[in-house]
């Protein structure tokens, strides 16, 4: 494993490679997909985060790592166990909304209070190549929504004027 660098907004170059749409996986086979999700959850611990997507490392593909456990970063949060998504699709947004802060990786010392869905239904699969849908809220929610944003290219300075961009 190999802790990697986060892109972060202040570099031209991470700041067009973070506001690009990130590509679907479609080799599950290869054991680089294995490799880029070991150094993918290496560096969120690192750096304390609780979700890292794929674009933040320079990789233009559709991965998220999760975690929340015993994290600095977010001490009062409920412990989520580790969990990859590969080619994450949010199926339903809950029609109740909560503004809560969001911190991000990719723009260091910042928060700002966003506004999104409070529940989300997702489908992605897992290394396994076996599909999961799951209903989360709450801070799961969020980070989920949060990382499928950045395979997307958005970041979540982009939803400060208030209003949520539904995909």
């Amino acid at each position: 494993m190999s802790l990697l660098n986060v892109l972060k907004i202040g570099d031209p170059l991470a700041e067009k490679q973070l506001a690009m749409t990130a590509k679907p996986v479609t080799d599950f086979k290869i054991n680089t997909l294995k490799i880029i999700v070991a150094d993918m959850i290496e560096t969120m611990r690192h750096y304390q985060g609780v979700g890292l997507a794929a674009p933040q490392i320079g990789v233009s593909q559709h991965i998220i790592v999760l975690e929340v456990a015993n994290n600095t970063r977010y001490p009062e949060a409920d412990n989520i166990p580790l969990d990859i998504l590969i080619n994450p699709e949010i199926l339903e947004f809950s029609e109740q909304y909560e503004a809560d802060w969001e911190g991000c990786l990719s723009i260091p010392e910042r928060r700002e209070q966003i506004t999104r869905p409070s529940s989300i239904c997702y489908k992605a699969f897992n290394l396994a190549q076996e599909q999961v849908i799951k209903t989360v809220s709450g801070f799961h929610a969020r980070i989920i929504q949060h990382e499928v944003d950045h395979l997307n290219g958005i970041l979540y300075t982009q939803h400060l004027d208030g209003i949520y961009l539904q995909q």
